[in-house]
């Protein structure tokens, strides 16, 4: 019965797949490799699908890594590089127009120099590569705002009701059991943990929302009512996920995106982004306030289950600390944990492998010089993104959602400069508008 149950869903993908492709004629199949990529990064390794299972030590598996999984980047990498290579873009235009981003890769680059383990900083700023290939071949579209809603919701398609599916029907897939006994269950569907599923509904409900929006804005007559139907359904399925897997940083994120993406749907706001500005600020100063006369601060969290901790985060974060190498430019990309320091940390702090905030995390591996590049790159991109607001720029709006997502996200996880699917939309929504390849602007529609 639960076969049937997969096989069916296989079936209705397929159909999802097939009616989305039609109504979006001018994204072109190249996206497929994006949405593939997501689909991967943003769940579980390949290897772990089919039961790979290791025998070397932590330390030992995390600083070499799993050849396959290289592997399979490298795929991801070249197929990329072959489509922006038919596209012919311009690279001068994409380093100029990305400045800030050019100096933040260079400055990880750079820390090669300095990293204790330069190797294994060489490989991982090698992976990263594969990140900014799919964000270029996003961008370089014919219509890369469609292509962006595309790429995630059909991401979303697949891994939201699998996700269900699994919990529900194959909990030796869909659950994880975790605790010294082994007795408490975390939900993980097509995921490892449960704040990797938080993400995936994070941003499945985020877009989903998106498209429905857009297409009750366009009118159904170019799309059947049961692929609306299967927009509003998913979307469901994702609130569920967010509602029983227990990440809490994910659910308030996409409660967050959801609201503004509400807002910046009304022309008097999207086009005013002040009053998005007077309204947030006014937010925060009013529960600053708050907090200092009543300590509103810990009846918050613990309206949403956390603890003023945050569930030991604030406890860890100083020892992380007295651990840095180097406080001006951190131990090297994503190096932080590796070799001697991650076997400490593994032993002391029972086994993490990230500080629960980007932007420590930031400065563990590029110390203060990281942070300071960090904050120009978000800067830059809010105040870039506010000049499009003004002036109608279809795009603006949802990159406004992601960044704003990002930046809450990474306070207490942490997704800057980690491959998957909020740091590949994070590089999306900071990178500005590349002109269209002549190879693709020649065509009305095309199929790559």
């Amino acid at each position: 019965m639960n076969a049937l149950l997969l096989i069916a869903f296989i079936i209705v993908l397929i159909w999802l797949y097939y009616q989305d492709e039609r109504e979006r004629l001018r994204v072109t199949r190249a996206t497929w490799i994006v949405v593939l990529w997501a689909a991967i990064y943003g769940s579980r390794p390949v290897t772990e699908w089919f039961g790979q299972v290791g025998g070397r030590s932590i330390s030992e598996s995390v600083d070499e890594g799993n050849p396959i999984e290289a592997l399979i980047n490298v795929l991801f990498l070249l197929v990329g590089c072959v489509v922006l290579l038919r596209r012919k873009i311009r690279w001068q235009t994409v380093l100029k127009e990305n400045a800030a981003i050019v100096v933040f890769y260079v400055f990880w680059w750079l820390s090669i120099l300095w990293s204790d383990y330069p190797l294994i900083t060489f490989k991982r700023l090698f992976k990263e590569v594969g990140t900014i290939i799919m964000a270029l071949v996003v961008l370089t579209e014919l219509a890369p705002v469609e292509a962006i809603k595309a790429i995630f919701v059909r991401m979303s398609y697949l891994c939201i009701p699998l996700s269900v599916i699994l919990i529900r029907y194959f909990p030796e897939w869909g659950r994880a059991y975790v605790g010294y006994d082994k007795s408490e269950v975390m939900w993980v569907g097509v995921a490892t943990h449960k704040n990797t599923l938080g993400v995936l509904a994070m941003v499945g409900a985020v877009f989903l929302l998106w498209d429905v929006l857009e297409s009750r804005r366009k009118g159904t007559t170019r799309a059947p009512r049961a692929l609306y139907a299967s927009r509003v359904i998913s979307l469901g399925l994702c609130w569920y996920l967010l509602l029983i897997v227990n990440s809490v940083t994910s659910l308030l994120c996409a409660a967050i995106g959801s609201v503004l993406l509400l807002a910046i749907h009304h022309t008097s706001i999207r086009n005013r982004p002040r009053r998005l500005e007077l309204f947030g600020g006014g937010l925060a100063a009013v529960i600053l306030i708050l907090d200092s006369l009543i300590g509103v601060k810990e009846d918050l969290l613990k309206a949403v289950g956390r603890d003023p901790t945050l569930t030991t985060r604030t406890e860890i974060w100083p020892m992380l600390m007295q651990l840095q190498p180097n406080d001006l430019v951190g131990a090297g990309f994503n190096t932080f944990w590796a070799g001697e320091r991650l076997r400490i940390s593994f032993e002391k702090f029972g086994g993490i492998f990230q500080a629960h905030n980007g932007y420590l995390e930031t400065y563990l591996n590029g110390g203060w010089v990281g942070v300071g590049i960090l904050a120009g790159v978000l800067v830059a991109a809010y105040l870039q993104i506010r000049k499009r607001l003004v002036v109608g720029a279809p795009e603006a709006g949802i990159r406004l959602v992601v960044l704003v997502i990002a930046v809450v996200y990474n306070y207490s996880e942490a997704s800057f400069n980690k491959i998957g699917v909020l740091w590949l939309l994070t590089i999306i929504a900071v990178m500005q508008n590349l002109p269209t390849p002549v190879s693709l602007r020649a065509t009305s529609r095309v199929r790559h």
